[in-house]
């Protein structure tokens, strides 16, 4: 089969590869099927554009990775794919389908099939069924079709044996030419490529939604199989890998070992964790080490500034327990960015002005104020779907610097002014701002970072 793989046109800024893709591409490649990868966004493709690639190429399967944000763009995509190329099937994966699946094929009206979860079992499976010419989906893990009138979903399937899984197609994606636009916004050398390392989320934060696609129950690959894709993605020019788990720092043993190997391997790859870790998982002798193996920045998870949300939202931190955390940084050059949310159902306007004054008195580098967005398969989605308070949803709006949602008690307007106002103070500080010009490696890195920030203040 011929197949092309899309992150689709969408409004975000960070340009960067696909894992999810990459290894949807490696895998179904072991089963001789031809595939592509097509970035809208790094192409700066318009959907002209779009729809000439798919007059000019005849693929027989095109796939789109969706969050919530690219429902409206992929409906489009998919209208375009059904007018230029009729017989060419449609298929999605991603956040949005795990979270929501049953919603995501009645939304979507031209799309003929989905996956919810982990795709790198069932999509080389369904591809050999297309193939084939067979029309027995049932076998097939994670598959959400169409039967009859029915929406049918298939179980997922996790994968316990990481190793097992080849290296992301990186000879197609090709990380090396991406521009300076990474997530995480700041790199020490350039080019990057993301990395992961674990999968599953034990947590049960009430907000996040990261389970849908790779489960509860966390899987590690091994360091040997780690450190051969670093090497290859040295042979390509990669100077910088990011890791891109959120719960890679909760276990202690795996990061000792991984940073101890780094520095035997003698890569000279410096390295970041964008995503934003657990900050109850940090101790000083594993950021010692992680800065001796060439980590220089992560994200850390706070949200928020009272104990109250914190609690209601089973976050199991504490403001003091922050506190403590960041005093551990003092010893060491990692520098940190601090991600905080505003607008949770049951927080009132002053919890929110908390919170944003818990970020101006913390000793961090950067900061990421986000608007809460009920994320399709969390229990805050499920909570408010339940209640009919979300029947009626602009998924356009389903942006960090949108507000997507906001609690009958809490206006809008005043979510965005609070949102403007702590950016500003934040980051219109002398030391921040000094911080900030020190890291800039680039003119289209500037362009790329003032976007963001016009983009918050907007």
């Amino acid at each position: 089969m011929k197949v092309l793989l899309v992150n689709p046109i969408n409004r975000s800024y960070v340009v960067m590869p696909s894992l999810g893709l990459g290894y949807l591409a490696a895998v179904s490649r072991q089963t001789g099927h031809d595939v592509s990868i097509l970035n809208c966004l790094k192409e700066r493709m318009t959907y002209d554009d779009f729809a000439r690639v798919i007059q000019e190429r005849h693929y027989d399967v095109i796939g789109f990775q969706v969050f919530s944000y690219d429902l409206n763009s992929v409906k489009r995509h998919l209208a375009l794919v059904k007018s230029c190329s009729p017989r060419t099937i449609t298929v999605a994966g991603g956040a949005h389908p795990s979270g929501d699946p049953e919603g995501t094929m009645r939304y979507l009206t031209d799309l003929d099939f989905a996956f919810q979860g982990e795709g790198e079992t069932g999509f080389p499976r369904f591809l050999d069924c297309l193939a084939c010419k067979g029309r027995e989906f049932s076998g097939i893990p994670g598959l959400i079709y169409r039967d009859g009138g029915r929406i049918r979903m298939n179980e997922p399937c996790y994968i316990e044996d990481l190793d097992s899984l080849p290296m992301p197609a990186w000879d197609i994606v090709l990380p090396e030419t991406y521009p300076e636009a990474p997530h995480g916004a700041f790199t020490k050398r350039f080019p990057t490529a993301p990395i992961m390392i674990t999968r599953g989320c034990p947590f049960q934060c009430t907000f996040c939604a990261g389970k849908t696609i790779t489960g509860p129950k966390v899987r590690k690959r091994s360091i040997d199989n780690v450190i051969e894709e670093l090497r290859y993605l040295k042979t390509r020019g990669i100077r910088e890998f990011h890791i891109e788990d959120e719960n890679f720092t909760a276990h202690r043993t795996l990061v000792m070992e991984f940073c101890r190997r780094l520095l035997k391997e003698n890569l000279n790859m410096t390295w970041s964790l964008p995503s934003g870790v657990r900050i109850d998982s940090l101790e000083e002798g594993m950021l010692k080490e992680m800065e001796l193996s060439g980590c220089y920045s992560l994200a850390l998870g706070i949200e928020f500034g009272t104990k109250r949300i914190m609690d209601l939202t089973k976050k199991r931190l504490s403001p003091e327990l922050v506190r403590t955390k960041l005093q551990l940084f003092k010893n060491v050059k990692i520098k940190t960015t601090g991600f905080f949310l505003f607008g949770i159902p049951g927080e009132t306007l002053d919890d929110m002005k908390q919170t944003a004054s818990f970020a101006l008195e913390l000793p961090i580098d950067r900061a990421q104020f986000n608007n809460f967005m009920p994320l399709p398969g969390s229990a805050l989605w499920n909570q408010l779907k339940a209640e009919g308070k979300i029947q009626n949803i602009d998924w356009d709006r389903f942006f960090v610097h949108d507000v997507a949602y906001a609690d009958p008690n809490v206006r809008v307007e005043d979510i965005k002014r609070l949102q403007r106002r702590v950016y500003l103070r934040f980051y219109l500080r002398p030391r921040i701002i000094w911080n900030i010009l020190s890291e800039i490696k680039s003119f289209h890195h500037f362009k790329f970072l003032m976007k963001r920030f016009i983009d918050a203040l907007s």
